[in-house]
């Protein structure tokens, strides 16, 4: 009989990080995971591709799709998507899916997705039901504007989704962790990691209530903590700092939960892609704008609108495609000691939409200038410093499966092969050999 399956997209996690922390601390439910059976994926994207982001990598998985195909680049662009999700194809066929907090996904027309919740930063895409929207408004207007941050609006969002957390049927568990998150404020300060912890918990319980309530027979949960602590605070490769051992914790508590909750279910834990330590390169300085529009104004610049994305990039929206087209090449040619300030790019589908992501990483001080259409302009007035990175990305991955059984290794988008196939095994038939000539030495080589 075929279980009910969730899916624990856990974006990023290095397995050695992984697996030395259990050696060194007690993470039992993590511990119960890593002892899985383990597969391996790669891609062929590369780091200075473009393509070997998050975003692009889990519409790979997604779309059952290599990126030099579906060519979704960006956070956001996914309206442009032309292949099929995993998700709709599932319901086309009958079996029924729960997605929560998907990277770069979208519902679209899929009939049996009993519930979809979309990343923040996917900002063409409601939540369903509508009442999940509650949950998402306080994120995704952070997401937007975390440089920017209105207080009125924050408290707003705040009532709605304390509204939404009281008739969740989890409001006492979410309290419990609401005083635990004052803890640990109080213990490391206001930092990111700790809210980004403490949503990605508070995220498991909702899903766990909405995954009880519709019953769905295919779940899949996002959770990016670990991502962001491996990119910010990841100083040692022997050992665990307090920051990444503080996430783990919250992980191990997560997965005990899942198991707790849905003991009679299938688990499927995998990464999308993995990072490696990035200690002994050169430094790495990750810049964010302030503020994107208020930047756009003071640059003379009429662009209509900005989304901002998770890093250092965003889309910004013309008028016209005349002047998409004029701010296109002017923005192409702003420098910054003589290098280019930013990476440009237009957009395939709409002329008056443009992707631009700020391209300089070197450190810098406090009185450094960019230049503009021959103007010079205070760099550290639009854009503050967020963070000399501490891991990249690499082009392989790892899945931990307690009964779904996958080649030990294969390319992250036949991913689905193996999902489809474990429900719908007279339709969704696999080869004898699905490796597709996968080379060892290049799993090896990040290993």
């Amino acid at each position: 009989m075929t279980k009910d399956v969730v899916i624990v997209e856990l974006n990023e996690f290095n397995v050695e990080l992984l697996s030395n922390a259990t050696k060194l601390h007690s993470l039992p439910s993590l511990s119960k995971v890593l002892s899985l059976k383990r597969s391996q994926y790669k891609t062929n994207d590369r780091y200075n591709s473009g393509f070997l982001e998050p975003w692009v990598q889990w519409v790979s998985i997604h779309a059952s799709t290599p990126s030099n195909l579906h060519q979704i680049k960006h956070l956001g662009d996914v309206p442009d998507l032309g292949f099929e999700q995993c998700w709709e194809t599932l319901s086309r066929y009958g079996v029924s899916t729960g997605i929560w907090g998907v990277m770069n996904g979208a519902k679209n027309q899929a009939k049996n997705v009993r519930f979809f919740l979309p990343d923040p930063w996917t900002f063409s895409e409601s939540a369903y039901p509508k009442a999940l929207t509650s949950l998402l408004s306080l994120p995704r207007y952070v997401a937007k504007n975390y440089q920017n941050l209105s207080k009125i609006k924050l408290v707003f969002k705040a009532c709605q989704l304390l509204k939404f957390t009281f008739t969740s049927g989890a409001a006492c568990k979410i309290i419990k962790q609401s005083i635990q998150l004052l803890k640990d404020l109080q213990h490391f300060g206001k930092k990111h990691f700790v809210y980004i912890s403490y949503f990605d918990t508070i995220s498991t319980m909702l899903f766990a209530q909405y995954k009880k309530k519709y019953k769905p027979q295919c779940s899949i949960i996002f959770l990016n903590s670990l991502a962001h602590l491996q990119h910010h605070h990841w100083h040692n490769v022997s050992s665990v700092s307090p920051e990444i051992l503080h996430g783990l914790k919250a992980i191990d508590k997560i997965f005990a939960y899942l198991f707790a909750q849905f003991p009679h279910d299938a688990f499927v834990v995998h990464n999308g892609l993995s990072q490696m330590n990035t200690n002994h390169e050169k430094s790495w300085v990750l810049y964010r704008q302030k503020d994107p529009l208020k930047f756009m104004k003071d640059l003379e610049i009429p662009a209509l609108k900005v989304e901002q994305n998770m890093t250092h990039d965003g889309h910004a929206f013309f008028a016209t495609a005349e002047d998409c087209q004029i701010y296109y090449e002017a923005l192409s040619k702003a420098s910054i000691d003589n290098k280019p300030l930013f990476h440009i790019e237009k957009n395939a589908h709409d002329p008056c939409k443009l992707f631009y992501m700020l391209s300089f990483t070197d450190e810098v001080n406090q009185d450094q200038t960019f230049m503009f259409n021959g103007k010079p302009y205070s760099f550290f007035s639009h854009f503050d410093s967020i963070v000399t990175r501490t891991g990249r990305h690499i082009p392989v991955g790892t899945i931990f499966s307690d009964t779904i059984t996958f080649n030990d290794q294969i390319y992250n988008h036949d991913f689905n092969r193996y999902l489809f196939h474990y429900f719908k095994p007279d339709i969704f038939t696999l080869p004898e050999d699905a490796t597709h000539e996968i080379d060892e030495k290049e799993f090896e080589a990040f290993s």
